[in-house]
């Protein structure tokens, strides 16, 4: 279910969490979409919405369709062309906004995703741009995953307190942060293979916490490889994937771990089971919780507003 906001100025139909119309770039005035109000949280993490998830199968015929309204959050583009900066801009405007990391919060990084925004360094090569753009937009579009997958299940629109929740869901552990970084670099490397310069930020995750559990590691790298050819899937619609003629060789051997791809089945349980249990603990503590989420929507009402 993706509800829209319609521009003013333009008629065009924008997500009914966007700020800017993606057609004329005319303020929307969505000022009712962000603010914090409990009574929608705890109508969110309600006994009767839990009672949904626990009766309510994630399917793969329901998945599907979650893919697919995915894609139609742009509707207007039908015909896939290369990721030039000009292209890519174009394509994720009814998705994410990217705007130069002004306050300089990240300066060792080429960019950064945060809160629907892509933050670009001002120092980052031109010719580097494309595929930055593509590594943040995967991790913005493994968010909009579990975003519709909660949407689909509870069958609700979505609000600022859903888009906190998979927030927090991806980065609640360092196993979740391994899938959602893998996700990202197997994307950028699929498709602009000759300026994918290796999986350096997951390979620091994997340093920096080396007393993490080994076979978990090769869990979340599996799940990320079913999940990263979801996000494929999605970005197939808008962008080619750019060859240079010369056969390219996966550098995840450079990970340090087996990677195996999750049957469908296995991907959807394991999505499935990862939103239940995290829904789950915002049920049962939802007083204790709610600081929390609203801290969250504190940060996307401050780069949205």
């Amino acid at each position: 279910m993706n509800s829209t906001i319609e521009c003013r100025k333009c008629h065009s139909k924008n997500s009914i969490n966007a700020t800017l119309c993606y057609n004329c770039d005319e303020s929307l005035q969505n000022y009712n979409y962000y603010k914090n109000d409990f009574k929608v949280y705890y109508k969110l993490f309600s006994k009767e919405n839990m009672e949904i998830l626990e009766k309510i199968p994630l399917t793969d015929t329901s998945y599907d369709t979650i893919l697919n309204n995915i894609v139609n959050i742009n509707p207007e583009i039908t015909i896939p062309a290369y990721p030039t900066i000009p292209v890519l801009l174009k394509i994720i405007k009814p998705y994410v906004r990217v705007q130069y990391d002004s306050e300089n919060k990240h300066p060792n990084f080429l960019s950064f995703y945060s809160f629907n925004k892509i933050f670009l360094n001002r120092t980052t090569p031109s010719n580097m741009i494309p595929s930055s753009i593509i590594h943040e937009l995967a991790h913005h579009l493994f968010n909009e995953i579990i975003k519709q997958t909660i949407m689909h299940l509870l069958n609700t629109e979505k609000n600022l307190y859903i888009e906190s929740f998979a927030w927090y869901l991806t980065l609640q552990n360092k196993y979740l942060e391994i899938t959602n970084e893998y996700v990202s670099h197997k994307v950028q490397e699929y498709f602009i293979p000759e300026k994918f310069n290796g999986y350096t930020s997951l390979i620091k995750i994997l340093m920096d916490n080396d007393d993490l559990d080994t076979k978990k590691i090769e869990t979340a790298l599996s799940f990320g490889s079913s999940i990263s050819d979801d996000v494929i899937f999605i970005l197939e619609h808008f962008i080619k994937q750019v060859n240079n003629n010369m056969p390219h060789i996966s550098q995840d051997n450079t990970i340090g771990y087996p990677i195996y791809k999750f049957n469908t089945q296995q991907k959807i349980d394991a999505l499935y089971t990862i939103i239940y249990k995290t829904f789950e603990l915002f049920y049962k503590n939802k007083k204790d919780m709610l600081p929390l989420l609203d801290q969250f929507n504190q940060s996307y009402i401050y780069y949205n507003i």
